[in-house]
């Protein structure tokens, strides 16, 4: 499989930046996973812009893997035309700004609550609605990243049916943010109900 001609093709497609993203992601995980054995899963500000269908933009792409592997990782990424520029990767083309980081793991979330998004014959995995809701969540408590509210409820009123609250509810009081969830909740229904 020629990942990198892939890539190219996909710059080159008339699509807007979130999707060439989204679909280059894709291709990534296949590449790592066909080489490494290892499974990258998108968290952080690009699986935020993810879930809110791209009402969230960033610029940086965190895809953490189980082990640390980050040199066979760079390896890998420069094959595909990317090049290191401190903590990340970097895709050197024109047609679309994109930067790489691999964090190693643990997973801050669920394997079983994993977002798996085919795209052609390839499949990008992202961190569960859940356990991003919850990251963002804890920003906004423990870090007082108050602005953190909007793409909170922006991605709890795009994917309200699709949550599973008990495990929700369940996190945010082992995370001691329960009682902001309760508030951006009643938020979020009240939003619903307006739309």
């Amino acid at each position: 499989m020629d990942y990198k001609k892939e890539i190219d093709i996909i710059l080159n497609e008339d699509i807007d930046n979130f999707s060439k993203k989204i679909k280059i992601i894709a291709v990534l995980t296949s590449a790592i996973k066909e080489n490494l054995n290892l499974t990258p899963v998108v968290v952080g500000g690009q699986a935020v812009e993810f879930y809110t269908g791209g009402g969230y933009a960033t610029m940086d792409v965190d895809m953490v893997c189980e082990t640390s592997t980050n040199k066979k990782i760079g390896e890998i990424l420069e094959k595909l035309g990317f090049y290191r520029d401190n903590k990340y990767w970097i895709l050197d083309s024109n047609k679309l700004d994109l930067a790489v980081e691999t964090p190693s793991g643990p997973l801050a979330g669920a394997d079983d609550k994993l977002m798996e998004l085919e795209i052609g014959q390839h499949t990008a995995y992202f961190i569960g609605i859940e356990d991003i809701i919850i990251d963002r969540l804890n920003a906004y408590v423990h870090w007082n990243e108050k602005w953190q509210e909007e793409w909170i409820l922006g991605m709890m009123v795009t994917n309200y049916e699709d949550i599973d609250w008990e495990y929700l509810n369940k996190k945010a009081y082992q995370e001691r943010v329960n009682d902001s969830l309760k508030r951006m909740v009643d938020k979020t229904e009240k939003i619903i109900k307006f739309m």
